[in-house]
C-alpha cells in the first residue's frame, strides 16, 4: 500500500471519529437550547449576511429547500427568524435571524467555544496553532473538492488565512 493511500486511511478512521464525537457535543450542548443541531446551523448561516434567499440558505447547509422551509418554519414559530417575500419577484422568501434568534445563538455559540477552549488549554500555543491551520487546510481542500476540483485539477490552493470559504461561495 502506497503512503498517500494509507494517510488516507488514516485520515478517514480520524474524521468519522472526530466528526461522531463533534455531531453528539454538538447535540448534547444545542439541544438543552431547545434546538436541533441543523436548526442551529441554519441560525448560523443566518447570522452573518443578516438576510438570505431560502434557497441560498439551503446551499449553504447543503439541504433541499423543502427541507429548509421545514426548519424555518420551526425556527419562525420561535420568533428565532423572520420570513419576507422578495421584493422584486414575490416567489423568492428572504430569511433573517431575529434579535431573540441571535440571542439563543450567542449563548449557543458561548458554551461551543467554552469546549474548543477546554480542548486547546492542553496544548502548547505552536500546537494550537499547528491544529488550527491543518484544520484550515482541511476545510479549504474539502471546500475546493465539494466545488468540482478533483484531486489535483485546481492547482494549489490559496493560503490567506482567516479566507476560508463557507458552503455558498460565501467568505
Amino acid at each position: 500500500m502506497d503512503e498517500v493511500r494509507a494517510a488516507a486511511e488514516r485520515m478517514h478512521e480520524l474524521t468519522k471519529e472526530l466528526s461522531r464525537r463533534y455531531q453528539f457535543r454538538d447535540r448534547s450542548a444545542i439541544c438543552c437550547h431547545g434546538l436541533s443541531v441543523t436548526q442551529c446551523y441554519a441560525l448560523d448561516a443566518l447570522a452573518e449576511p443578516g438576510e438570505l434567499s431560502v434557497g441560498t440558505l439551503g446551499a449553504r447547509l447543503f439541504l433541499a429547500v423543502s427541507t429548509v422551509t421545514r426548519i424555518l418554519d420551526q425556527l419562525e414559530r420561535k420568533a428565532l427568524i423572520a420570513r419576507r417575500r422578495g421584493r422584486g419577484d414575490r416567489r423568492v422568501v428572504r430569511v433573517s435571524i431575529t434579535p431573540k434568534g441571535r440571542a439563543l445563538l450567542a449563548r449557543i455559540q458561548t458554551d461551543l467555544i467554552a469546549t474548543q477552549r477546554a480542548l486547546l488549554v492542553p496544548f502548547a500555543r505552536a500546537e494550537r496553532e499547528a491544529v488550527l491551520k491543518t484544520l484550515e487546510g482541511l476545510v479549504e481542500a474539502v471546500t475546493r473538492w465539494q466545488d468540482g476540483c478533483g484531486p489535483g485539477e485546481c492547482g494549489p490552493a490559496p493560503r490567506e488565512r482567516g479566507t476560508i470559504r463557507r458552503a455558498g461561495g460565501s467568505r
